[in-house]
């Protein structure tokens, strides 16, 4: 039989349980001091404590600049699909409703094609596309003083 009072548990073990043990609680949250303290208690350094806040910050700071970024462009092609939609809409109407030959397809045929480029960077940017619009972000922020 496995008892669990003498196994040793490596970080992810521990980091897991300690997640689970918030669960149970009735906030799933502590403040600066309780987390202190837990790290006291485990025989972490505080500093170490420290470090790793200020990074789980420049973490959290990068990926809420990613969503951004990626929500802006998310809109951006978004606004482009609506106009390309009504516009090409209307040709395809003014067509119909013109004699002479089929001649719609062309403006929809090249603005798809820009279309298909915005869809691209919108939905499936390549990594230093992400990476040079999160550095855009966060300088964006710096800015106006967030």
């Amino acid at each position: 039989m496995n008892d669990y009072r003498t196994r040793q548990y490596d970080n992810e073990a521990v980091s897991r349980i300690i997640k689970r043990a918030l669960q149970h609680e009735q906030s799933d949250a502590i403040d600066y001091d309780q987390l202190l303290e837990t790290a006291r208690d485990l025989g972490i350094d505080p500093r170490k404590v420290e470090t790793a806040i200020r990074e789980e910050a420049a973490g959290n700071e990068t990926e809420d600049a990613k969503k951004e970024w990626l929500n802006r462009k998310h809109s951006k092609f978004h606004a482009h699909l609506s106009s390309y939609l009504i516009v090409n809409g209307a040709l395809f109407l003014i067509n119909i409703m013109t004699s002479g030959p089929w001649w719609f397809q062309w403006p929809v045929l090249g603005w798809g094609i820009g279309l298909a480029f915005d869809l691209r960077q919108a939905y499936f940017p390549t990594t230093d596309q992400t990476e040079r619009g999160i550095r855009r972000t966060l300088k964006r922020r710096e800015r106006r003083g967030r």
